[in-house]
C-alpha cells in the first residue's frame, strides 16, 4: 500500500529531515510518491531504487534527488554485519523557492529541478570525506525546538546541496534551453488535480473529463502506478489537511471534519485514529 503519511510533516511544517539505520530484518519498498523535493544520502549498506522506470544501484556514498509526486521505490538488504544507514530531507519547494532568488544560476537551476525533466538524479561513489556526506552528517546535529530557525537551516542545506550539484556539472543543460517539462504519469496528473477537489465531493466523471480518459481507467490506471486505491489517497490527503488545521487554527473540530470534505463526523474521528493512532482531539492537545 502507498505510504500516504510519509509526508504529514510537510503539510504542519515544510520540511522534514529523516536519519535512520537499520540493522535487521529485510526491508521490501513499495511504489510511494512525495509532494515535495527530496534528497536521500545513503551513509553506508546496499540495495536498489526504480526511478523513472531504471533501476539504480544503492551502496555506501549515494546521493539521489527526487522531484515531487515523483513515483519511485527502495529495495533494502539488510544483515546484522550490514546496515543500511541512510538520510532523507524533504521541503515543499513553493515555500522554500524565495531563499533561490538572490542567487539567478541557482533559483534557474531550482526551478529546473522542480519543475522539469531531468536527466541525471543519481551521483555514486561520493566517499564519507566528500562534500556532501559531510554536509548531511552537519546537519544531522543543528536543528533546535526554534521552526524558523530549523526552516533556514533547511534552506541553507538545499542551497549548498544545489550548488554543489551544479558545479558537478548536473546544471550544464541550463547553459543553453531548459529542458522540455517532465510528462507526467497519470497517477501524478491525478493528484494534481485531487489536490485542488479533495475537499469537494469527489466526481469520477470530472477528473475522467480534466484527463480525457474513461472514468473507469481512471482508478485501474492510479492503483497500477501507485498500488493504492483511489479512494484510499483521498481519505489520506483529507486526514493530513485535517492535521494541518488542527495544529494551525482553533476551529471546532467538527467543521474541520467539513471542511476537509468529510461530511459523516463519526467516521471523520474513526478514519482519523486509524490513520494517525489518536483522535483528534488527543492530537490536538499533543500539538
Amino acid at each position: 500500500m502507498l505510504n500516504l503519511f510519509e509526508d504529514v510533516a510537510l503539510q504542519e511544517i515544510p520540511y522534514r529531515f529523516s536519519y535512520r539505520k537499520m540493522t535487521s530484518d529485510v526491508y521490501q519498498g513499495f511504489y510511494h510518491c512525495h509532494q515535495g523535493m527530496e534528497l536521500l544520502y545513503v551513509h553506508q549498506g546496499r540495495g536498489q531504487i526504480v526511478v523513472n522506470r531504471k533501476v539504480h544501484p544503492l551502496n555506501s556514498g549515494t546521493f539521489l534527488y527526487l522531484q515531487p509526486f515523483q513515483l519511485h521505490t527502495i529495495q533494502v538488504d539488510v544483515l546484522p554485519d550490514a546496515p543500511f544507514e541512510r538520510t532523507i530531507v524533504t521541503i515543499e519547494p513553493s515555500i522554500f523557492e524565495y531563499y533561490f532568488t538572490a542567487i539567478p544560476h541557482l533559483h534557474m537551476y531550482f526551478q529546473h529541478l522542480w519543475k522539469n525533466e531531468i536527466q541525471e538524479q543519481v551521483l555514486q561513489h561520493l566517499d564519507q570525506s566528500s562534500f556532501l556526506s559531510q554536509l548531511f552528517q552537519h546537519y544531522q546535529t543543528v536543528f533546535t525546538n526554534d521552526p524558523e530557525q530549523n526552516q533556514h537551516n533547511f534552506a541553507l542545506l538545499f542551497l549548498q546541496t544545489f550548488q554543489f550539484l551544479y558545479t558537478k556539472g548536473l546544471g550544464k543543460s541550463l547553459e543553453n534551453d531548459l529542458l522540455p517539462q517532465r510528462q507526467l504519469r497519470y497517477s501524478e496528473k491525478i493528484m494534481n488535480w485531487l489536490e485542488s477537489h479533495y475537499s469537494e465531493e469527489i466526481s469520477l466523471d470530472r477528473l475522467a473529463e480534466h484527463l480525457h480518459i474513461s472514468k473507469y481507467y481512471v482508478s485501474r490506471v492510479f492503483k497500477q502506478e501507485t498500488a493504492s486505491s483511489l479512494s484510499d489517497y483521498v481519505l489520506a490527503r483529507r486526514i493530513r489537511q485535517a492535521c494541518l488545521l488542527l495544529h494551525s487554527s482553533n476551529k471546532g473540530i467538527e467543521q474541520i471534519s467539513i471542511e476537509v470534505g468529510m461530511h459523516n463526523f463519526p467516521y471523520f474521528c474513526q478514519a482519523f485514529k486509524k490513520l494517525i493512532g489518536t483522535t483528534p482531539l488527543q492530537y490536538r492537545k499533543k500539538r
